[in-house]
Parts: C-alpha cells; sequence; structure tokens
C-alpha cells in the first residue's frame, strides 16, 4: 500500500529542514507525500536530501491534481518534464541527455551538447530552432552527400497521461514531431517549451520595438501588450509603456510622429527602472539591460502560460551577462514560478555555484540553490 513520507523534515535536523513551518504544519497532510515503500525509503531517509521540499511539494501537487481529475473531472495544467534526449546524432553515438528536476541547473564543457539539447527541447514549440540541424550533411563511402539524420525526445506526464513522449525527427529542412506514435502536424497542446536563442535578441533593420519583442517572445500584439501593461519584477524590476515614436528635425526642431518604411507606425519600447522616476527607449538601454528585460519578460510570460498548460523555460544566452548578484537574485525568483525551469550555468558563475566534494562536482550549500538540482553533461 506504500507509505506516507514528511517533506519538510519530521527531525529538526533533518535532510530537507523545516523551512521556517511550524509544528502544527510539520505534522499535517499538507506537508505528506504518499509514496510506493521503495520511493518512501528514498525520500524519508538521511539520504532525502537528494529531493528539495520543492521538488517534492511539486509531485505532491501533480498527484493531487491527477487524482482531482480522475474523480471529479477537474482541469489543471500541472505536470512534469522529466527528460531531454537525443535519439540520433548523425554518424556518432554522441548523443546528449538529462532528466529534470523542477529547476535544474545545467552544467558542461564547451561541446558537450547543452545548446542543441536545449533548442531540440525548443523546437517541440517553436521548430526554427531545429534549424541549426537542418544545415547538416553526411557523405558516404561513394562521396554522396545526404542530409544528417537527427532524432531526438522530450518524456513528460500531466494529469491525463502519466508519461508521454514527444518524438523530433529532422532530415534536411524537414521537422516531424509525433506524439508517440502518431505524427503531429502541430505542437502539442499542453506542452509549452519557451526559449529565446541569441539569433532571437539580434534585430532586423526592418522592425520596430513591437515586432523585436514580438519576435524575441514568440508572442502576439495583444499578449505583448499585456506582459507590458503588468511590468518587470525579476531581474530587471520596472514599468513599460509602448507609443508611437517622433522624429526630430535637425533644421527646425519639429517633433514628428516616426513611421517604417512600408508606412506602418513605428512603436517604440519605454522602460523606466524601479529606482528611477524616468522612461528611456529600448534603443538607450545597455546590452545586458536590454538582454535582462527580455529576460524579465520571458519569465513572465512563462508565468502565465504556465496558468494553462505545463511549462519549460530554457534560459541560455540571455544569463550569460548576469553578474553573481543578478544571478542569485534570478535563481532566487525563479523559484516562486509555477513552471519548471533550465537555467544553463554561466561560465563566469562556477566558481559562485559549484564546488567539488568527494570527488563529484555539486552545488555549494547557499539558500538561493536550495530548490535547485545540478545535471551534469
Amino acid at each position: 500500500m506504500g507509505m506516507a513520507c514528511h517533506i519538510f523534515s519530521a527531525a529538526k535536523n533533518g535532510p530537507r529542514g523545516r523551512g521556517g513551518k511550524d509544528e502544527e504544519f510539520i505534522s499535517s497532510e499538507r506537508n505528506g507525500l504518499w509514496c510506493c515503500n521503495y520511493h518512501g525509503t528514498l525520500i524519508d531517509k538521511a539520504k532525502g536530501c537528494d529531493f528539495s521540499a520543492d521538488t517534492l511539494f511539486a509531485w505532491k501537487a501533480l498527484a493531487e491534481a491527477r487524482t482531482a481529475k480522475q474523480m471529479n473531472d477537474i482541469p489543471s495544467p500541472l505536470g512534469w518534464v522529466e527528460e531531454i534526449a537525443f535519439t540520433q546524432f548523425a554518424n556518432t553515438d554522441f548523443l546528449p541527455r538529462i532528466r529534470l528536476s523542477r529547476r535544474t541547473l545545467l552544467w558542461g564543457k564547451s561541446g558537450t551538447g547543452k545548446t542543441i539539447l536545449l533548442e531540440a527541447a525548443a523546437s517541440i514549440s517553436q521548430a526554427k530552432y531545429a534549424e541549426r540541424f537542418s544545415a547538416s550533411y553526411i557523405v558516404n563511402d561513394d562521396g554522396v552527400r545526404s542530409p544528417a539524420p537527427f532524432g531526438a525526445k522530450v518524456t513528460y506526464s500531466t494529469v491525463d497521461s502519466l508519461s508521454k513522449e514527444i518524438s523530433l525527427r529532422i532530415l534536411g529542412i524537414e521537422l516531424t514531431r509525433q506524439d508517440g506514435s502518431i505524427p503531429c502536424l502541430l505542437p502539442p497542446g499542453d506542452l509549452e517549451v519557451i526559449y529565446c536563442s541569441e539569433l532571437d535578441c539580434r534585430r532586423r533593420d526592418d522592425e520596430d520595438d513591437l515586432d523585436f519583442m514580438m519576435r524575441a517572445l514568440h508572442v502576439d500584439k495583444s499578449a505583448l501588450l499585456a506582459l507590458a501593461k503588468k511590468g518587470t519584477n525579476t531581474v530587471m524590476a520596472g514599468e513599460i509603456t509602448i507609443r508611437q515614436g517622433s522624429e526630430t528635425d535637425d533644421d527646425t526642431g519639429d517633433a514628428t510622429l516616426r513611421y517604417k518604411e512600408n508606412g506602418d507606425p513605428y512603436f517604440e519600447l519605454l522602460f523606466r527602472k524601479a529606482c528611477q522616476n524616468f522612461f528611456v527607449t529600448y534603443n538607450r538601454l545597455s546590452g545586458s539591460e536590454k538582454d535582462r528585460l527580455i529576460l524579465d519578460l520571458l519569465i513572465a510570460k512563462a508565468r502565465e502560460v504556465c496558468k494553462q498548460r505545463l511549462t519549460l523555460l530554457l534560459i541560455e544566452c540571455l544569463a550569460v551577462s548576469l553578474d553573481s548578484n543578478n544571478l542569485e537574485n534570478l535563481l532566487g525568483k525563479l523559484t516562486e514560478g509555477q513552471f519548471q525551469v533550465i537555467v544553463t550555468l554561466p561560465p563566469r558563475a562556477e566558481k559562485d555555484v559549484l564546488e567539488v566534494k568527494s570527488g563529484r562536482l555539486k552545488l555549494r550549500e547557499a539558500d538561493y540553490l536550495k530548490s535547485w538540482q545540478l545535471a551534469l553533461l
């Protein structure tokens, strides 16, 4: 029948601590998770430190939501992405894969497959992230070139499915998605993978701020305006407004409304930092400030999307420019979200976040890292 396990530890010196909770909470069902005997023993013993309280509460919420769906047909967007893995990689046995926690810090040396793994997962929702594989070719013994085949899969569970697998096959310009054994034309409706690549952050000549942000965030105009209205509060806290830009005549000093070459209005994004009392245009922000603003808006998007479906946020290039204080703030703030997240650890942050213990690379003991698990490639 299984066993009941404490999430925050019953003992005051237990592996997951007490999270500042009182005795009433510690002994209540709110702090309990029902497991089979095997997993219950893993969780409830001293080695339970391998499972963070944050992860266990997420498992508990998913199990309870699944039961509510089965008993009362109550819908829920909760779920769990378990694994991202390559199943085929051209002419090599190199098949990178990672198993995910609720919040995963990804580390690996250059060339171990961090970016391609994230891009493969992102291709579930946006096929354009598979384009890097489209340019790869193999040459047979006769010297004939042909597109190199790639395969990947994302395994996850929802309240409706204990184990679901979306697989990708990439051959030249063609990307094929399969839900189990069934080919599917569109991305899955129960999973959203949110990603912003370095290429997404490069402004195109024909774009105004509105066009650029819609492309970088993969949202339409109404969604962008809604996100802007909410403002930002993670790594670039402040207020956003969008208005038609203006141009000043150098000779007369007169200001006129700005238009794009095709005659459409040219919209500008203006941002006011929480600590300032004036707005500046997006173009006047520094490069690192632009990255942080886009990152903050992506997080805001994830907070909204996860209300409707299982959401996995992938953060890579946008975290590269973060200093140690901003990275600590980011990782701390991300623990408040109801979505899953992978953050690729920036090289400059390794000494602040990682340490070697008993010959193994581990996360340092710090409050802001307690809810995170390290995945190595």
